[in-house]
């Protein structure tokens, strides 16, 4: 049995502060957490990708899955079930639709430069249908290697209307070296899959080549294992990151110019 999660949510729930900003020097930060944190993601983004959830938790049919990396669906071996995968992997709806809120900040029309949204780890495209949504003025590139997983995230797109998803079936660096050829800038990434602390870092390194003087960069499960804990402090600790913010599921960084140095445990 793992018990690292057990240990892993005491040390954060004894080590962190609440969401209201109390004690936060930071305006940037303390703004993030009033004004993002703890808000509330718009009903006409949360509604339709939850209907789709709930397509996927009904469904009982059996796929074959191709596992390129480490991922946090347990059981099962290469045959799952559709709801299975949507419960256990799927991001739960509080933190898809705090996800979109992140996205939604980041990535409004009215904000300086340019860049899209790169999602590492599609899955059946819950939460790459929140981050369309939250960014719809974005192209939102969601990269999967499972090519069953594709299939059935492209229908939900299809489903859903959403105009502004790219999806590439393949490993996460290839497409990562791919991208990188194809100059994209990146102005917001989430990397959700491939749950090893090495992995994670090279997943950084690489999207920091590819991001401008503004980005925000969210790595999910972080405290799903030690690997995955050792490589966040790591990658939060890196001289070119200004800001970094451990919640309880997400670690989220952000590279900012003129904006106060810190590092921060927030219970949410």
């Amino acid at each position: 049995m793992n018990l690292y999660p057990l240990f892993a949510y005491l040390r954060h729930r004894l080590t962190s502060r609440g969401s209201a900003g109390h004690g936060v020097h930071s305006p940037f930060v303390f703004e993030f957490l009033t004004t993002v944190i703890r808000n509330e993601t718009p009903k006409d983004i949360v509604y339709p990708v939850e209907a789709i959830r709930s397509l996927m938790l009904s469904g009982k049919r059996l796929i074959d899955i191709t596992d390129l990396g480490t991922g946090s669906v347990n059981g099962g071996g290469n045959k799952r079930r559709i709801c299975d995968i949507a419960r256990i992997a799927a991001v739960p709806p509080q933190q898809a639709a705090m996800l979109a809120r992140m996205a939604a900040a980041e990535c409004s029309p009215f904000s300086p430069g340019s860049g899209a949204v790169l999602e590492l780890g599609t899955s059946l495209g819950i939460s790459t249908l929140y981050l369309a949504a939250a960014a719809p003025h974005r192209e939102v590139i969601t990269v999967e290697g499972c090519p069953k997983l594709v299939e059935i995230a492209t229908d939900n797109f299809k489903k859903s209307g959403m105009s502004n998803i790219r999806v590439m079936n393949m490993e996460f660096t290839d497409a990562l070296v791919q991208l990188k050829e194809q100059k994209l800038k990146i102005r917001f990434a989430y990397i959700d899959g491939n749950h090893t602390g090495d992995a994670l870092k090279d997943y950084f390194e690489r999207i920091m080549k590819m991001a401008g003087e503004t980005v925000t960069m969210v790595a999910d499960d972080i405290h799903l294992n030690k690997s995955m804990y050792e490589g966040w402090k790591s990658i939060s600790s890196d001289n070119r990151i200004q800001v970094s913010l451990e919640t309880n599921r997400f670690g989220i960084l952000f590279r900012r110019r003129a904006v106060t140095p810190g590092a921060y445990r927030i219970w949410c």
